[in-house]
């Protein structure tokens, strides 16, 4: 049986644009009635990863601790933004339980060790085996503070517990939902002649690089550009789909294997 990884864009699910720390509840609905009509036709294994949005940047940004968390004050902001990731993922777990799936959350500060914000140990047994335990389980992680070894604590982004996860869990598929089609030649936010680009490989990685900027609201983690050097770094030889997830029918479309416009990763 397949199994596939599911990261949900921060933006997609919460007010990231306007930075308040606000979950957009119908769209969460919407997502996880796709993903039980996708399980009701097709079988397969999902993990679900989902962003933080402004539960987890704004309060990094705020608590200026995306670089270390030395004093007093960095420590509250450690412990607040984690409180805050947890009442994102509370959310999920009960819109998920209300479409009768059996999302089963995985705490990444419980699991993860970072250094130099970078991930070194990471105790992903607990997942194997839910997953072996029945296609129905359905762990969730998130985007999360975690201790560092050189820093104290850091940011761990669900962009880069999705790749560690699909290497090390060999996962067939990975689909990364985000608020735009894919990526684009410029920010089509931005940009009205901004183009698709359908597929990504080694022979056009680096010219699609130079043009993925910096994401345009508040985001600790480096944006476009900040995904898809984990993913050349991190995810080379699993097939990676980068599609709009707000787009309804999106993720039971995907999930179910049927064409959508999107961007194809094969590195």
């Amino acid at each position: 049986m397949e199994t596939y990884i599911l990261k949900i864009g921060g933006s997609s699910v919460t007010e990231k644009d306007s930075n308040k720390i606000k979950a957009k509840l119908e769209s969460i609905e919407r997502i996880a009635e796709e993903i039980r009509k996708a399980k009701s036709q097709k079988e397969f294994r999902l993990i679900v990863v989902h962003g933080a949005g402004p539960f987890g940047h704004r309060l990094v940004t705020n608590y200026k601790i995306k670089n270390a968390v030395r004093s007093g004050k960095d420590v509250e902001g450690f412990v607040r933004t984690h409180n805050s990731m947890e009442d994102l993922n509370k959310i999920f777990m009960d819109v998920f339980r209300e479409q009768g799936l059996l999302g089963f959350p995985i705490q990444p500060s419980a699991c993860i060790i970072q250094e130099d914000k970078k991930i070194v140990k990471f105790d992903t047994e607990i997942i194997e085996r839910l997953i072996q335990t029945g296609s129905g389980i359905t762990p969730i992680l998130y985007g999360d503070m975690v201790i560092d070894r050189k820093l104290g604590a850091s940011v761990v982004s669900g962009d880069a517990i999705v790749p560690y996860l699909a290497k090390k869990l060999n996962v067939s598929r990975v689909f990364m939902g985000t608020d735009v089609d894919g990526i684009f030649t410029a920010d089509p936010k931005r940009d009205k002649d901004a183009k698709l680009v359908e597929k990504i490989d080694k022979t056009n990685f680096n010219e699609i690089l130079k043009s993925a900027g910096e994401a345009a609201t508040v985001d600790v983690t480096g944006g476009m550009r900040g995904k898809l050097l984990r993913l050349r770094d991190t995810l080379k030889g699993v097939d990676t789909i980068i599609f709009n997830i707000t787009k309804e029918g999106n993720a039971y479309k995907v999930l179910v294997g049927q064409k959508i416009r999107c961007t194809e990763i094969k590195l």
